[in-house]
């Protein structure tokens, strides 16, 4: 039986499709506050009245209608109400199925199949110093879209994009060479903009012990890069798909061929002895320079290029991430895309926010001016580091609790969700409980235990949210409800019970309500616990 949740979003997609011939973004229901309203909801109808210039309560009707033939045997009730809205009530037979398709699919229950392929390029710091807690935040969240992706039956590439050009390694240079001639104890300056930190010192005297060549920019960018990896690898990130030079798309000519595909469509034009894009026919508030009047590529050339060889690479969707400083870039990169005969649409650029820490501890900023990813991964541990970049959306600045996600209590939620793994667990090693017989799910009959089996399902409608929205924060906050439901339902009802029917009855909940933790749990790439 396809999943419930799933069934009643394609039976809408048709209805739309079939009987208004309208396709409305998704997600086409969502969860009613209270249980008085259904299962699920849709506000199709309105979001239809204003397309069709009808009355929302009979297309609502319409809508009901229809659904009542498709779902036929699996609800208990299919409401209107004004304005607009379609309650859904599921079935209890239809509940205790779901329940028994979890125990024997697992997480596959909840899997989609949309067979998409999907480039997503995160992170991409600079090659020039290590990386920041500002990184880390595009790193946990471009990781954990990813594995939503993925989950849901696309096939995803992560690739890293290496600023391996221009100003700002010339500066890389300059600071190494600065920092090796005082090593060397010569006289020198740290000229304007140049890269402070104790970790230029340690590559110039790691440069002058290994002495493997002679071109200290390519042995200092080496280096960051491994520090970078192994940055990630300690954050749960085990590898990027590419890592895509800019150095090279420079150097193979690649940016020379985007820059003629522009010349041909008559797109390029001369001013002042510069190069100039003319973005201004596809919406953009300027024309752009690409190459300057000394010959120097501009990084939008660069852009140019390597977003061109992206759409080249028949990807179905791009997905970028990119720091709040790069909000501007938006508009420009997807005026390339359609000037080089690319859709604007296969781009889609989430805007990660800034991180500042919250702690009574003293942060050293050993980089020169930030705190470094690596020290706070030390001090908190990578579930937790995960964990709490994930609490905000995407577009919300982060506060990042160093205080509280160190705390093994209540208040700390990722505390909160794990003790819920590690008290299953407890439970089932107390009832000598090592298999779970699907027949015994029929002695469920308690509200309470359908509460907790209504919680548990409803994970279908946080990944549908999670996946168009490409916030992982869904996921967060659906493990908190599940979370503060269980330690409810654990209250009010005895799972080991006299009556070793109902006991076994309720083991099964319990296992898919930890099947649901470590799916969630895993998307977020965060192990969870067997015992606290």
């Amino acid at each position: 039986m396809k999943n419930f949740y799933d069934k009643v979003s394609l039976a809408l997609k048709e209805i739309l499709n079939k009987d208004f011939d309208i396709e409305l973004n998704p997600p086409l229901w969502e969860l009613p506050q209270r249980l008085e309203f259904g299962d699920l909801s849709s506000m199709v109808a309105l979001r239809l009245a204003s397309k069709l210039k009808e009355d929302p309560l009979q297309i609502a009707g319409k809508i009901k209608l229809r659904l009542a033939e498709v779902l036929v045997g699996s609800v208990k009730d299919i409401e209107v109400l004004k304005p607009g809205f379609i309650n859904i009530f599921i079935s209890v037979d239809v509940l205790k199925d779901s329940l028994n398709e979890v125990l024997e699919k697992e997480s596959d229950f909840f899997r989609h199949n949309f067979r998409k392929k999907v480039l997503i390029e995160f992170l991409s710091a600079n090659p020039t110093g290590p990386l920041s807690i500002a990184h880390g935040r595009q790193a946990v969240v471009g990781d954990s879209v990813a594995k939503v992706l993925e989950f849901c039956g696309n096939t995803v590439e992560r690739e890293y994009y290496l600023n391996d050009a221009g100003r700002q390694i010339e500066l890389f240079k300059e600071s190494l060479l600065v920092r090796l001639g005082q090593l060397k104890g010569e006289d020198v300056a740290l000229s304007e903009g140049g890269y402070k930190g104790q970790y230029i010192e340690d590559i110039a005297k790691k440069y002058l012990e290994e002495k493997k060549t002679s071109d200290i920019s390519k042995f200092g960018i080496g280096t960051m890069i491994d520090l970078i990896k192994e940055d990630l690898k300690n954050l749960g990130i085990k590898k990027f798909d590419k890592w895509f030079s800019q150095k090279e798309i420079i150097n193979n000519k690649t940016v020379e061929a985007a820059i003629k595909d522009l010349k041909a469509k008559d797109l390029i034009y001369e001013k002042d002895g510069a190069l100039w894009f003319s973005a201004t026919k596809f919406g953009d508030d300027k024309d752009r320079v690409i190459k300057k009047a000394d010959g120097e590529l501009t990084y939008f050339a660069s852009d140019i290029a390597y977003h061109r060889d992206k759409a080249k690479r028949k990807f179905g969707q791009l997905i970028n991430l990119w720091g709040p400083d790069h909000h501007g870039y938006i508009k420009r990169v997807k005026t390339a895309l359609t000037a080089l005969g690319f859709k604007e649409e296969i781009l889609k650029v989430i805007i990660i926010q800034l991180v500042t820490l919250k702690t009574k501890e003293r942060m050293s900023k050993r980089a020169g001016t930030f705190v470094l990813l690596s020290e706070l991964i030390n001090n908190v541990g990578k579930d937790a580091t995960r964990f709490y970049y994930l609490m905000r959306k995407n577009s919300s600045h982060l506060e990042f609790d160093i205080d509280l996600a160190k705390q093994t209590s209540f208040d700390n939620p990722l505390y909160y969700i794990q003790y819920v793994c590690a008290r299953i667990n407890s439970i089932f090693t107390k009832a000598e409980i090592a298999s779970f017989d699907q027949n015994y799910t029929q002695y469920l009959s308690k509200e309470e235990e359908f509460d907790l089996l209504r919680t548990l399902l409803q994970f279908s409608y946080c990944l549908e949210k999670a996946y168009y929205s490409l916030e992982p924060v869904f996921i967060i906050e659906f493990l908190k409800n599940l979370a503060s439901a269980f330690h409810k339902f654990y209250e009010k009802v005895k799972v080991i019970d006299k009556d070793n029917n109902l006991t076994l009855a309720r083991s099964n909940l319990l296992k898919a309500v930890l099947i649901v933790f470590h799916s969630g749990l895993n998307l977020l790439g965060i192990k969870p616990v067997e015992k606290m």
